[in-house]
């Protein structure tokens, strides 16, 4: 059980690491962005478009799949986990303001919208960071209270509902920059084979979206 929660922490860590790369990303691009460039509007829209799919299929696949696990009422943790889904409220609502500047952004490439969009950044940072610190701070001790067999079941099945091109897009988007440790991590979990067929589906359009967004 050891080696599934800590392969469960990993790729948990993984994820907000690369949530908090990009939030720092976009917030950088926005500073430099100039008014009336359509065409860094437009990309900035599509970036924040597939940030988007990945942090909402994230906590919506922590809620659906591990969360019954970790919070089943045998396990003693049923209000941790609640706090936790409160945590990911607090960050839909960030999603849902800030998607709507940059879509907003993406048509009038106007200063207003872009500090509309910094602004919600703002608060989804707010928002992810207070659930990051949290999350990682207990998640060892909520999945040593949870069933085994159905906790490793719940970590199996975590991401294996998404599409194939999304599943190649994330392997992508958690891949990115990796320092040498995490990178070493990442493979123990997730086989060579597959992350090199994921780079061949979705690596050249992957690194086509990031160059135009923060280039």
């Amino acid at each position: 059980m050891t080696d599934t929660i800590t392969q469960g922490e990993t790729m948990n860590r993984l994820i907000h690491q690369a949530v908090r790369r990009d939030l720092t990303r976009f917030t950088d691009a926005l500073q430099r962005f100039n008014a009336g460039d359509r065409a860094r509007a437009t990309a900035l829209a599509d970036a924040f478009g597939h940030f988007d799919t990945m942090l909402t299929h994230h906590h919506e696949g922590e809620e659906r799949i591990l969360w019954p696990v970790i919070g089943d009422p045998g396990a003693g943790h049923g209000e941790d986990v609640a706090e936790l889904t409160h945590e990911h409220e607090r960050i839909v609502s960030g999603l849902a303001g800030t998607r709507a500047a940059f879509a907003r952004l993406r048509t009038s490439a106007s200063a207003e919208d872009a500090a509309a969009a910094t602004a919600g950044l703002g608060v989804l940072r707010d928002a992810a960071q207070t659930h990051f610190a949290h999350e990682e701070s207990e998640l060892r001790a909520l999945c040593e209270a949870a069933e085994p067999q159905a906790l490793a079941a719940a970590f199996k099945k975590m991401g294996r509902d998404a599409s194939p091109a999304e599943s190649a897009w994330f392997m992508q988007w958690i891949s990115e920059d990796l320092p040498r440790d995490d990178d070493a991590a990442l493979a123990k979990i997730i086989p060579a084979p597959v992350r090199l067929i994921a780079r061949l589906v979705a690596g050249r359009r992957y690194a086509k979206v990031q160059q135009a967004a923060w280039s």
